[in-house]
């Protein structure tokens, strides 16, 4: 059974994001490691390789026109993201303080922008 899918909803519909090994390779490829899910053009590059596999009509573009609320779809972006890394055991501690800090930080910046407005 394949799991790891978060729902995400645009415009009163449900869409799904999962990641898959080939959709990871291709973030990292543009966007290292670390992609910055504060940048429009960014998530909106990630959740469709997240959507690709049941939402082909969710091109970047499309989400860039329809712009969902860009915190909470981040946020669930980036849910996804970790579960396709870490599975549903979350974020290891320890070795992988590295990864764990960089999620915190992402975390860190969607709370000040969102005192910020």
């Amino acid at each position: 059974m394949i799991t790891g899918t978060k729902r995400v909803d645009i415009d009163g519909k449900p869409y799904y994001l999962r990641f898959t090994w080939a959709a990871l390779a291709e973030i990292a490829d543009k966007y290292g490691d670390s992609p910055n899910l504060f940048q429009p053009e960014t998530v909106a590059f990630v959740a469709s390789a997240g959507m690709r596999e049941k939402h082909p009509e969710m091109t970047p573009e499309k989400i860039m026109e329809l712009s969902p609320p860009l915190v909470p779809f981040a946020n669930a972006v980036q849910q996804a993201l970790t579960w396709a890394y870490f599975g549903d055991q979350g974020i290891p501690e320890g070795d992988d303080v590295k990864k764990k800090q960089t999620l915190i930080g992402w975390v860190k910046r969607i709370v000040r922008r969102c005192l910020r407005g």
